[in-house]
């Protein structure tokens, strides 16, 4: 599938793309008492950019320009188009917009241990950063706030583009 840049008709779509993907959590973390995802137009807002694929649209990556960098701030694909390289081709996509805007490295936050996060995006070639950025505080911050700490090893990663 194609990935491509959202547009507005696509960002009332994304909160119920997540909120999907979320749900899997509970799978491995029983009942979650986390926030509900922001909305696609709150995501649109934030500096940096959103990606997305399908028509209509299944999956989205949101990157944030954080830090002087660039943040995969969220990976979300709808379990019913799981495990078909979906992520995958965003992750790639991610990699290819960072790099034309002149980066060279996307950087994310996820569980080590939960195989959807820490090691889909190590096959991905997402490495464990061993020092977290300063400018990473305010997200573990975050992080502590909603409880995820409480859920599991939390670890910061990179991948260059």
């Amino acid at each position: 599938m194609l990935v491509r840049p959202a547009t507005a008709a696509d960002l009332p779509r994304l909160a119920a793309v997540e909120a999907l993907g979320d749900a899997l959590f509970e799978t491995v973390f029983g009942e979650l008492d986390w926030p509900p995802p922001p909305s696609g137009e709150e995501r649109a807002a934030e500096p940096g950019f959103l990606l997305v694929v399908g028509e209509p649209l299944v999956g989205f990556a949101h990157v944030l320009e954080l830090g002087g960098g660039w943040h995969l701030e969220q990976l979300a694909v709808e379990p019913a188009h799981g495990r078909r390289g979906l992520g995958s081709a965003l992750l790639d996509g991610v990699c290819r917009e960072v790099a034309s805007r002149g980066g060279c490295a996307v950087t994310l936050r996820t569980f080590a241990d939960v195989p959807w996060n820490g090691p889909f995006y190590a096959r991905n070639g997402f490495v464990e950063l061993e020092v977290e950025p300063e400018w990473m505080a305010p997200l573990r911050e975050t992080e502590e706030g909603i409880g995820l700490m409480r859920l599991g090893r939390r670890v910061a990663m990179v991948r260059e583009c």
